[in-house]
């Protein structure tokens, strides 16, 4: 039997702790059902899925490294991640380690329309996280026009009133002070930690300072008494810590720091990493850039079997932004047309229909509404009674902060729960084709989504797509026959990749599967 761990998580402090329960027992039930055997479960209580800075989430994938199991199951997808990055990430590194990712509460097969299916309940789930973040920054308007505290991690050198406003706390304050003193004597990240650490003085958590932390506080405009939450900006809104003098020295220093970075060129996303193939000898092509006589930066994949002394594959490099266009075009020609987009809608539809998901979240929200409608009316009759009290305001505002919060959710769960009909997976697949304003991104989408691999010759494309038709998934005997042929041209006269291509042979080298 497959070792086997659980992970849940839930977002909001006003979740309570019968909803991680509720995921351990249907991932449990799964587990049964599927034969797997549990050795372990990861938990992560109170902390968003749109950022993978979660303390169990990332001792799960540091155990996952170390071979400590060989599955993990997740209530749904958007419990393991609701930004589709971060998700793309982590199921590469898992795939990486060998170990399986399943949803116990969706079903997902392994088959090619199983991957489209996914990513459109990711993008589901990123959309509907965007949504709650909306409903819950409408829930604290009134809180930010007051400069209260609306939740969050404490901030160093503060602490709150009995009303939720801040006051300054002198022992962190002075922190604080020697912080960007020292940042703007140019000392180094390591240096100021160092110092601090050596005098026993702690962060607002109670740990020690690390190089991370420095960053963080001398780019917080709270300390020269700036307000910014929820779309909300007020100067002089809270006590300032340090003078808009000293703070704005030490965003000159951050500048300067910058700029002796800048030698190092941002790190270049290769979309075809992992999925492009050199035709000849079969191994993963890998991105690597050059530097021209002008300075210029070039970008290209290669192959590792025609780079070094010993040359044992006559492969020639291709420019990356050529190839990952042409993949993009032919995807487009040949996946996002509208008879290929209805049968993936239809397989898609099918799949879902084999395996609906429970009720269990959806019930959970919907009682935790109920409870929140329930206290409201209570605050209310209290309210007109005459009785009112210093805490009575307060907590009416937390509980209607908690309604938004918890509407949003449900609206969350119930969509996660919902099926998706043909029709509408139409609409989410044309929406790939739109390129919205980052073209790198829109490439991404469509990479990542549709495309299983790439085989490049000197003369042939051969693509492979996350779609089944009426003829069955080719295996590797089958590809190897495919790919022998006339294209299987290996001599210099194709010496220009470009113009090698032309519509002949590429309505020839794509294949579905």
């Amino acid at each position: 039997m497959k070792r086997t761990v659980i992970y849940a998580r839930y977002s909001s402090n006003n979740q309570r702790e019968e909803s991680i329960e509720g995921q351990i027992r249907v991932c449990a039930e799964y587990a049964k059902a599927k034969g797997l055997r549990v050795v372990g479960e990861y938990i992560d209580r109170a902390v968003s899925g749109r950022t993978d800075n979660r303390p169990d989430f990332q001792r799960l994938m540091r155990d996952c490294n170390r071979k400590m199991f060989d599955a993990v199951i997740v209530y749904a997808t958007d419990r393991f991640a609701r930004n589709k990055y971060d998700s793309a990430i982590y199921k590469r590194q898992l795939k990486k380690a060998n170990v399986e990712l399943h949803y116990a509460t969706e079903h997902i097969p392994e088959g090619p329309e199983g991957i489209i299916l996914e990513s459109l309940m990711e993008g589901l789930a990123e959309y509907y996280s965007a949504r709650l973040s909306e409903n819950i920054k409408r829930g604290i308007h009134e809180s930010a026009q007051k400069a209260l505290a609306v939740g969050g991690s404490k901030v160093l050198g503060y602490k709150l009133a009995p009303d939720k406003s801040f006051e300054i706390n002198e022992k962190e304050a002075e922190a604080v002070r020697i912080i960007f003193e020292m940042f703007v004597r140019e000392k180094t990240n390591s240096e100021i930690c160092e110092h601090l650490n050596s005098r026993g003085i702690k962060t607002s958590r109670g740990n020690s300072f690390t190089k991370a932390a420095i960053p963080r506080i001398i780019k917080n405009e709270k300390y020269i008494g700036v307000y910014d939450c929820a779309g909300f900006r007020f100067e002089n809104a809270i006590p300032a810590i340090i003078s808009k003098e000293v703070f704005q020295m030490a965003q000159l220093e951050v500048a300067k720091r910058r700029r002796s970075k800048q030698a190092h060129a941002p790190r270049v996303k290769y979309l075809l990493s992992g999925k492009l193939f050199c035709g000849h000898c079969k191994k993963k092509m890998v991105g690597v850039s050059g530097t021209g006589g002008t300075g210029k930066k070039f970008y290209y994949y290669y192959c590792p079997d025609n780079r070094g002394r010993v040359k044992n594959c006559g492969k020639k490099h291709v420019t990356k932004n050529w190839l990952e266009d042409l993949v993009v075009e032919q995807t487009l020609a040949h996946v996002l047309q509208p008879d290929t987009i209805k049968h993936i809608a239809d397989k898609c539809y099918e799949i879902q229909l084999r395996d609906k998901a429970g009720e269990e979240e959806i019930d959970f929200f919907q009682q935790r509404v109920s409870e929140n409608k329930k206290a409201l009316a209570n605050i209310m009759q209290i309210i007109e009674t005459g009785v009112v009290t210093d805490t009575l305001p307060m907590r009416l505002k937390e509980l209607e902060l908690e309604r938004a919060e918890l509407q949003a959710s449900l609206q969350l769960a119930e969509s996660s729960k919902a099926l998706l009909k043909p029709d509408h997976i139409e609409y989410l697949l044309k929406q790939f084709m739109d390129k919205g304003e980052d073209e790198e991104v829109y490439k991404k989408n469509i990479i990542d989504c549709f495309v299983t691999s790439v085989y490049l010759y000197d003369n042939r494309l051969l693509i492979h797509y996350n779609i089944s038709k009426t003829e069955p998934r080719l295996d590797s005997s089958e590809l190897d026959i495919l790919e022998a042929g006339p294209f299987d041209q290996r001599g210099d006269s194709c010496r220009y990749l470009k113009t090698s291509f032309t519509e002949s042979t590429l309505s020839h080298s794509l294949y579905w599967f």
